[in-house]
């Protein structure tokens, strides 16, 4: 099996292992929106994996050595292509306390503590069979949150950073999302 098969089989099952998570916790309603974007987004298959991938690591990724939650929830904002407001900062920042990832678990390099496998990645926890990557760089962990958000199954959570006016209505997309995230507040 190559390893391209190998890593679609694997994803296929990670993405299947979050919905069954946020199946599970998530109201009726929200659910019937989810299905619709997972149609759609399963109708592109993977070329629509590749496109997004191909969007992540195209000389969008920051090249910085050094990052603080502040500094690295600016370059995620820029790199991809979302409003520098004060309401996305602090949503990001937020979130990257809640996921607690880089500064507060082992998550290295991976501040909202994506599943997604990139070169040189590593699996640090499992969380519903589903594995956090610790990655070698920051520009491979900027690559597997980026992929990650442009992989489809994250709408509300690109809708809501596009606006850019409420950093509640972020941690809710991102709480309602199958990202995995507890529930946290954000303020702007």
């Amino acid at each position: 099996m190559t390893r391209r098969r190998r890593y679609r089989r694997h994803r296929r099952a990670s993405l299947r292992r979050q919905l069954r998570r946020y199946l599970r916790r998530t109201d009726p309603r929200v659910l019937t929106a989810v299905v619709v974007v997972i149609l759609v987004a399963a109708s592109g298959g993977a070329a629509a994996h590749q496109a997004s991938h191909h969007h992540a690591t195209s000389g969008t990724i920051p090249a910085g050595s050094a990052y603080t939650q502040a500094s690295w929830a600016r370059a995620l904002l820029t790199a991809g292509g979302w409003p520098l407001t004060t309401c996305n900062l602090n949503a990001v920042v937020s979130w990257e306390n809640a996921e607690g990832g880089n500064w507060g678990n082992d998550a290295q390099f991976n501040p909202l503590d994506t599943t997604e496998q990139e070169p040189g990645s590593w699996a640090v926890n499992t969380v519903d069979g589903v594995h956090v990557q610790g990655y070698p760089s920051w520009q491979t962990g900027f690559a597997a949150t980026l992929t990650t958000l442009n992989n489809g199954f994250y709408p509300t959570i690109l809708a809501a950073l596009t606006t850019g006016n409420d950093a509640q209505s972020v941690a809710d997309a991102v709480t309602a999302s199958p990202w995995g995230t507890e529930p946290f507040t954000a303020t702007c």
